[in-house]
């Protein structure tokens, strides 16, 4: 494939708060061609590289040498949020990825208004919005920002609203929610009680909307592990091992293989070992609560 270069893209497809913005030409083909695409597709996630450069090179390596047809993360991007220099930073370590790379904001690189100006103005989004969602076929990708200056570790206000608007089970096959702060997290984890557990009424209310709508799968990270709990049919993973300070386990990334309802996974430690395989059941048969595998 010829290298297209780093593009980093937040694609607002469904219209955020109402609002109309215009988008680059190369983000228009991005948008068309996802949207467009049929049959099967890989995807990457990973999460939490923050200052982990040389751990971090290696997942972007191994990552890349599968060939993923775009890449997802978690958040967690930078040490200290608004730094622009550690913007630059990232972007230059992350020249090796010529595919579509679709970021997430962590509490370490949205913290307040005048550090969500900053990701605004340095990562290329169309609507300039911190929120958003791409449609890969007839697949929805999900991103939210769980540091949104006043509503901190929850969604609400316009984010929640739009969320209710843009995912819908009649008309997808696939639904995948990425955000940076789990909803749930096990007894002995280290954000346990301080991540979306914080508001528990408003983080439920977030997962029963999942589970109607019938959400396959949501991706965390802020926990610097990996770990996977269903829970009310919803599968709920938590992927955070791309170079920041590990909690427990192992660095990783993982690859996703979709073909119709079929969605294999592998997760991959950074000396590219199979470290996890399953596959991604559709949320009708799952059963499991959460802490069950």
């Amino acid at each position: 494939m010829r290298r297209m270069g780093l593009i980093i893209l937040v694609l607002v497809v469904m219209g955020v708060a109402g609002v109309a913005h215009a988008e680059s030409a190369q983000m228009k083909q991005s948008l068309k061609t996802l949207a467009s695409h049929k049959g099967d597709y890989t995807f990457a996630v990973i999460g939490d590289n923050r200052s982990g450069d040389r751990v971090y090179k290696k997942i972007v390596a191994g990552t890349m040498a599968r060939k993923p047809m775009f890449i997802m993360n978690t958040g967690d991007i930078i040490p200290h949020p608004g730094n622009r220099k550690q913007w630059a930073h990232f972007f230059e370590l992350s020249k090796p990825i010529d595919v579509p790379y679709f970021l997430t904001p962590g509490n370490h690189d949205i913290d307040d208004a005048q550090s969500q100006q900053v990701w605004r103005e340095v990562v290329d989004l169309p609507g300039k919005e911190t929120y958003y969602s791409f449609v890969v076929g007839d697949d929805l990708f999900v991103v939210l920002n769980t540091c949104e200056p006043g509503h901190d570790r929850r969604i609400a206000g316009e984010q929640l609203k739009w969320l209710r608007r843009t995912l819908d089970a009649k008309r997808y096959e696939h639904q995948f929610v990425f955000l940076h702060h789990p909803l749930y997290l096990w007894k002995g984890a280290s954000h346990y009680g301080s991540s979306l557990d914080r508001y528990p009424k408003q983080r439920d209310a977030l997962h029963a909307l999942f589970k109607k709508e019938k959400v396959d799968a949501v991706f965390a990270g802020h926990e610097h592990t990996y770990k996977r709990y269903p829970h009310d049919g919803v599968e709920y993973i938590v992927t955070g091992g791309a170079g920041a300070p590990l909690y427990s386990g192992f660095n990783h990334f993982m690859f996703f293989e979709v073909a119709g309802p079929r969605v294999a996974v592998k997760v991959v430690d950074r000396k590219g070992y199979l470290r996890d395989e399953f596959l991604l059941r559709k949320p009708d048969a799952q059963v499991k609560t959460v802490g069950g595998r």
